[in-house]
Parts: C-alpha cells; structure tokens; sequence
C-alpha cells in the first residue's frame, strides 16, 4: 500500500465516522483543506464520489458506505502490523527458543529465564531439552535461535561464542575413603570404579583426551546418559561419579560430597550457539547477552 494511499483512507475513515469536515481534520491534526485535497485525490483514483456534501458535513453515499468496511479493514490492519512491531522492538512480545542438554535446561537456564522474564514478561522461552548431539541440528535448522554446547576441536558452521569453563570434579558418598582428602589426583580416581557418561558422549571425549595426554584412562563400572542416575549409583557406593561442576547442585541435593581433581583442573567449555547470516531478534540478542553474563559457581 502506497503512504499516500493509507493517508487518504485515514481522511475517508475520520469523515465516515465523524461526519464532519472539521471534526475530521483536528482528529488527524491537519488543515481542513489538506483534508478536502486528500478526499478528493482518493475519489479521483476511485473513480467515484464517496460522500453527500452538505456545507461543512458529510454523509456516505451508498458507494462510500460499500466501500468502509475494506478502508477500516485496511487501516486497521497497518495499525496493527507497526503495533506488532513496536512490541517485538521493545520486547513486550516475541520468543526466545534455546536447545541445551538436560544439565544446562534444569541447573543452568532456570534462574537466567527468570531474570529475563522480569525484564520482558511477554516474551515466551521456549526450551528443547535433548542430547546434546542434538543442539546443533535443532539451531542450524532454526528451530532453536540459541544452542548450549560442548566445545569441541570438531569444525563447525555455527556461530560459537565461548561462556564458561566447566571443571571435572569427582562425587563421592560421605563415608567414601577419599572424602577425608580436600582434593585429588586423577591417578586416584583411575584406581577406583567409576560412574561416567556414555562413550561418545562430548563431555566425556573431552575427558578421554585430557586424560590420556597424561597417560591415564578410567575404568568404568557404568556408562549412563542421565546424571541423575549417576548420583543415584553414586549415593549407594557403586563407584565414584567423574563428572563436570554444572553438576554440584543435583550431587549436594543427593547428599554426596564434590571433590576438585587435579591440578590444574581438567576443565570442558560451555559455548553458545547460533546460525550464521541471520541477525538474532532482539529478544534472543538481549537473552544471549544475559546468559554470557551469567557464570557458574566456581568450586
């Protein structure tokens, strides 16, 4: 729709429903006579009168009554569509979607969905908790403007911003041995059996490779894809769970003790995806932005 075109229609509403020239013209706040040109432009590209003149007033003919509802219709609609705008630039509307492993979405993402929440209450997050080989497909589909991962030597074509270092810590149950020792040495936890992920799994590759630059390799009593199963087996004395800081809030909450291992710390870490070539929304900009300020706690 041409500017001048929407302007026009504007003048035909205000006198359809006002009635009068005057009143007309200071609800748009033009001059009458700009009024008058804009109605009389309108009818020549219609190619028909639209009102009965009568002095000042005005009343719809029968074509100028045919044609209201799609002049009211068409006005309301490009209202609408800058009001749509307007929201999504001030972020009272929108969406944010993020695809992060379960670790991330239930220990991670919760509190920075909160504090965004307060800031921009009409936007939704959306979150897609899945494996984590899976963050990538879902943000280079788009499906997800937002990807947690592990950061890897593996090449990629996503944008990958680095967040955080993610250190390997080693959870015992209280009455463990080695839980009278502040920290530990890898040397010590390949002697015991051990709790890990699955092979394949990113977080453990990046272990494997750490460990076996300083010749170690840990013998694995279980392999399991959910943490929560790990602090379960961990708990009852099944072995000691190798596993990463994200992790020290569900092995507290278990009753289990952290212990730091190594010095220097083996560490993984944390980056943020997103597709390359399109700029993010203003909502997923300004969630990326919160959750690059955010840091877990450190051991």
């Amino acid at each position: 729709m041409k500017a001048s075109s929407l302007a026009e229609l504007r003048v035909f509403v205000a006198l359809a429903e006002s009635g009068h020239f005057t009143r007309a013209a200071e609800r748009l706040g033009m001059s009458q006579s700009s009024l008058s040109a804009s109605l009389v432009k309108l009818e020549k590209q219609l190619g028909t009168r639209l009102f009965d003149r009568h002095t000042r007033a005005c009343r719809v003919n029968e074509a100028g009554a045919a044609l209201l509802p799609a002049a009211l219709r068409l006005v309301a609609d490009w209202d609408h569509l800058f009001d749509d705008a307007r929201d999504f630039a001030r972020f009272s509307r929108g969406r944010v979607t993020v695809a992060a492993p379960n670790v991330q979405c239930a220990l991670l993402l919760p509190p920075t969905i909160r504090a965004f929440r307060e800031s921009h209450p009409g936007v939704r997050v959306v979150l897609h908790d899945v494996p984590e080989h899976e963050v990538h497909a879902l943000v280079r589909s788009g499906a997800a403007d937002l990807g947690i991962a592990t950061q890897t030597d593996a090449r990629t074509d996503l944008v990958s911003t680095a967040m955080s270092a993610d250190e390997f810590v080693a959870v015992l149950p209280p009455d463990h041995p080695l839980c009278a020792r502040r920290t530990l040495e890898w040397s010590q936890v390949a002697r015991e059996p051990v709790i890990g992920y699955l092979p394949g799994n990113p977080v453990r590759r990046v272990l494997e490779e750490k460990l076996a630059e300083r010749g170690l390799t840990l013998d694995y009593a279980f392999e399991i894809a959910l943490p929560w199963t790990m602090m379960g087996l961990a708990r009852e004395g099944l072995g000691i769970a190798v596993v990463t800081m994200a992790l020290r809030p569900l092995a507290q909450w278990h009753g289990l003790e952290v212990r730091a291992v190594g010095r220097p710390q083996i560490a993984r870490t944390m980056t943020l995806l997103r597709a390359p070539g399109n700029s993010p929304s203003p909502a997923a900009a300004a969630f990326r932005d919160l959750l690059l300020g955010n840091r877990p706690p450190s051991a």
